[in-house]
């Protein structure tokens, strides 16, 4: 069971100069949420996840397939097949295509044993695949009873083909070699691509081999004829009909030998002979042999038309080992050759296929770009997109991976293939951070969804996405309307709403979402989930009472909670979610009990009292280190700092590696620094170095650093805290943050500036770059907007203050978008902005500029309003002028 990570949230503490003990503080975490199960309270097994990895490895598969490399597809195959990622409604479309794997390398008994595996009604795509390996057996009679069983039209268009060619073999089989022909050439016209049309003329040589009528009479006779035609075309044709019946009798060295030979005896001009005498010897030799390569390599080198090449491509691709090296080094030799390859498209699809399959990412990627530049119109661009796009996720390029997929998806038909690169393209896109592209994304695929994933995981994907993009409302909507969506599951929908509430818990919404978790565990089919949702959801409705501000109530919830994991119904829930549950369910209890002790004679210390029984109870849980953290807030917050710090270092000691271990030193720097002597800076200052020294990976070691830049100009040394905020520049400089410690780095040269003026230099240029910083957030922005018309001001450049101030106020309140971005911290630097502009104002006598300053402040609602009436007022009585009154 994972446990909820430190989640502390920063709460900036500003203050109003750059003086000493007036600083701009660096940030004052909040004490962390409880530990919980990590949403999205996933059970081994289920389906509630993102599917675009088995997406990817699937199309791989079927792209393997195509292209004749059946051992990697049967391999790949089989990893999806036992992978807890697949969902269970993929599985028989995999055994389908798994069959097809091993149907392709002769395997017909693993291929039965596929097809066995299938559950379920049958589809004509399964019978297809039976009627096939019936046929391979020489079994007619089953054979015709699965091809009665198809009709050709339900079948996707690939494998229509393929019914036309079992049609063939059950003809060629009975004898009737007109109709077999026939059939076959059905198959060939079926074809989807040049590359399947080449794979129909292959397999039909593959037939003649397989249901030749060999006998020992037959084969003598033959021998007497390729002696008798010897350098004839008869001749020629007795030859390859004696290499097949000598194959079928169990023969294969005498065929290789004979074929080897009338090789070395055909004259040049007979190029369609040679052509047809390689592929036969590549077949009946097999492309791990030496003599089989040989033969095929051949016919890629030149071949008379392009159909027996790309058939000895397909045979050369199905070989492993040294063979597969082998074929690397033909396909350079081949696509690197100064004249340009007749199949050159196949050729770079092959390599691309072959180094995907090797990890060689660079190779895959340039020759499936070359693909698509040089043969913009090629049959095979999807394979070249497919390619791309699986690089792109196994290297984590996410972006990348989200736009080939969609142009993949744009290539294809409608169909399932297609629907499913619509989930793929969503779940790229939501890797990648880009969560609003993925909701939409997801929306798309709810319309077109595919078979395999169910509607209740894009549901779920999507609300997450939808989170993450900070669209909370959206993410409603959709959950209000899941409980009447068709298909959308009750535990999708719970471990989203789920999600949902933590989020709303987060951003302050808490009333919300405890709105939403109660009345979702009173809906009348509540009781009909898994218990451990059920039990984590009870649990999350009594934090968010108490995060509330109703600690009676989320005491009452509590003693149900633990009423409940105390019941019989309770007695499947496994015993480490149990332990999980009841731990945090106590340490719930007892801080509850802290916060209703102004309420209630002896409520504290029977939280307290409750507290320890937790360690007793659960010493190893992290409820119970945590449970220092929650007595330790209940001291301080009764300014008992000594007993508070005691507290943080104790865990900090005693609990060295748990997660909680850097917080609680930050946590007890803060109650050092709380008792606001030099003395205590300096504890303070030991202990934020101890977290960064002992924890230097820690999320807390930038804020920590921040912090003991902040005590250092307290205790007024600047130069070292200086260096500490350059460090955080420089070192932090992607941190999300890294802004806070510019601003810092500001105020610091401030300060130094009575003695060196140009470290006023340095900070102007700091506080001018950061307020003009689009990326900046707005209330960092007025901030560093008004101390920068400040430093002007003392600088007695009135005017440039004065500019200054009147461009934060016309770019950030005049203008009512960005003035409704102002948050508390950016209002109170507004304020001081307006408050300082018109006392300089006042000061140069311009009084009616001044009281447009002051009327504005009150019209906005800034804060400083009284100040802002009593100068209003002071003008009422003619002593206007600045003097008199203070901040």
């Amino acid at each position: 069971m994972s446990h909820l990570l430190l989640a502390a949230l920063a709460v900036w503490a500003l203050a109003t100069a750059v003086t000493r003990g007036q600083s701009t503080a660096p940030p004052n975490l909040t004490i962390p949420a409880d530990p919980t199960p990590t949403a999205p309270l996933m059970r081994a097994g289920e389906a509630a996840a993102a599917p675009g990895g088995w997406i990817v490895r699937e199309a791989a598969a079927t792209r393997a397939l195509q292209l004749g490399f059946s051992p990697a597809a049967a391999a790949l195959l089989r990893e999806l097949l036992e992978s807890p990622e697949t969902p269970g409604a993929a599985k028989n479309r995999l055994l389908l295509e798994l069959a097809g794997a091993l149907l392709d390398q002769g395997r017909l008994a693993d291929a039965q044993q596929a097809l066995d595996r299938f559950q379920g009604l049958r589809p004509p795509a399964y019978h297809l695949r039976q009627g096939l390996i019936a046929a391979h057996q020489h079994q007619l009679d089953p054979a015709r009873t699965e091809a009665a069983q198809v009709r050709v039209e339900e079948l996707p268009p690939a494998e229509r083909g393929w019914f036309y060619f079992l049609e063939g073999m059950i003809a060629e089989g009975g004898g009737d070699l007109g109709q077999a022909q026939t059939a076959y050439g059905q198959a060939v016209n079926a074809a989807v691509s040049d590359l399947q049309r080449a794979r129909f003329l292959l397999e039909r040589e593959k037939a003649k081999l397989l249901f030749s009528q060999a006998t020992d009479q037959q084969a003598a006779m033959l021998a007497r004829n390729v002696e008798r035609y010897q350098g004839q075309k008869v001749g020629y044709s007795f030859a390859r009909q004696y290499a097949t019946v000598l194959d079928a009798l169990n023969r294969k060295p005498e065929a290789v030998t004979l074929l080897q030979r009338q090789l070395q005896l055909l004259p040049g001009e007979e190029r369609q002979e040679l052509d047809d005498m390689r592929l036969l010897l590549g077949l009946i030799a097999g492309a791990e042999s030496g003599v089989g390569r040989n033969a095929l390599s051949g016919l890629l080198d030149g071949a008379v038309s392009r159909e027996p090449q790309r058939m000895a491509l397909q045979l050369l691709a199905r070989a492993s080992g040294a063979a597969r090296s082998e074929f690397r080094v033909k396909l350079d030799q081949l696509i690197a050759a100064p004249a340009p390859h007749p199949i050159l498209e196949d050729l770079l699809v092959f390599r691309a296929q072959v180094a995907l399959a090797e990890k060689n990412y660079g190779r895959a990627e340039e020759d499936a770009k070359t693909l698509l530049e040089r043969f913009p119109g090629s049959q095979l661009k999807a394979q070249a997109l497919g390619v791309l796009t699986g690089v792109a996720w196994e290297l984590r390029r996410y972006r990348t991976a989200a736009d080939y997929a969609a142009q993949l998806r744009a290539e294809l038909p409608a169909g399932d293939m297609r629907a499913q690169l619509g989930v793929l393209v969503a779940d790229a896109d939501f890797r990648a951070g880009d969560f609003k592209n993925a909701a939409d994304a997801y929306g798309s695929a709810q319309r077109e969804p595919p078979v395999a994933v169910a509607p209740g995981v894009l549901l779920f994907q999507r609300v997450l996405s939808e989170i993450s993009a900070e669209r909370l409302d959206a993410a409603q909507a959709l959950l209000d309307g899941a409980a009447v969506t068709a298909g959308v599951d009750a535990v999708s929908r719970w471990q989203a709403e789920w999600n949902l509430a933590r989020a709303l818990q987060v951003r302050g919404q808490t009333a919300e979402a405890l709105k939403r978790v109660a009345r979702l565990v009173s809906e009348p089919d509540a009781a009909a989930l898994p218990p451990d949702l059920r039990v984590r959801m009870a649990w999350l409705q009594a934090r968010l009472a108490f995060e509330a501000g109703s600690p009676a109530e989320a005491i009452r919830l509590v003693d149900g909670l633990q009423a409940r994991l105390a019941s019989p119904a309770m007695a499947t829930l496994p015993a480490p979610l149990k332990t999980d549950v009841a731990s945090t369910s106590v340490l719930l209890k007892a801080q509850a009990l802290l916060a209703t002790n102004h309420a209630r004679t002896g409520a504290g210390q029977e939280g307290l009292e409750l507290l320890k029984k937790l360690r007793a109870d659960y010493p190893k849980s992290d409820a119970a280190v945590y449970s220092f953290i929650a007595e330790a807030a209940y001291y301080s917050a009764r300014n008992e700092i000594v007993e508070a710090q005691r507290l943080l270092t104790k865990l900090a000691d005693d609990y060295r590696d748990n997660q909680y271990a850097p917080f609680a030193l930050y946590e007890a720097a803060l109650n050092a620094e709380r008792r606001g002597q030099d003395n205590y800076y300096e504890d303070a200052y030991r202990l934020i170095e101890r977290l960064v020294t002992e924890y230097p990976r820690s999320e807390l070691v930038f804020y920590a650093r921040l912090k003991q830049g902040d005590l250092l100009r307290k205790l007024n040394r600047f130069a070292p805290a200086q260096r500490v905020y350059e460090l955080l520049v420089n070192d932090f400089a992607p941190h999300q943050d890294v802004l806070l410690a510019q601003l810092a780095l500001a105020d610091c040269h401030y300060a130094q500036a009575v003695s060196d003026p140009s470290h006023g230099e340095s900070a102007a240029a700091i506080y001018e770059r950061l307020q003009d910083l689009p990326q900046a957030p707005v209330d960092l922005r007025v901030e560093a907007g008004f101390k920068h018309g400040y430093a002007l001001a003392k600088r007695s450049n009135a005017d440039r203050a004065q500019a200054t101030w009147m461009l934060v106020m016309n770019t950030f309140l005049l203008d009512p978008t960005r003035a409704a971005e102002l948050g508390a911290k950016g209002r109170y630097w507004m304020s001081r902005a307006l408050l300082e502009l018109g006392d300089l104002y006042e000061k140069e006598a311009r009084l009616e500029q001044a009281r447009k300053a002051y009327e504005l402040l009150l019209q906005q609602k800034l804060p400083g309003g009284m100040l802002a009436q009593q100068r209003l007022m002071r003008f009422q009585s003619g002593k206007g002028g600045g003097e008199g009154e203070s901040e």
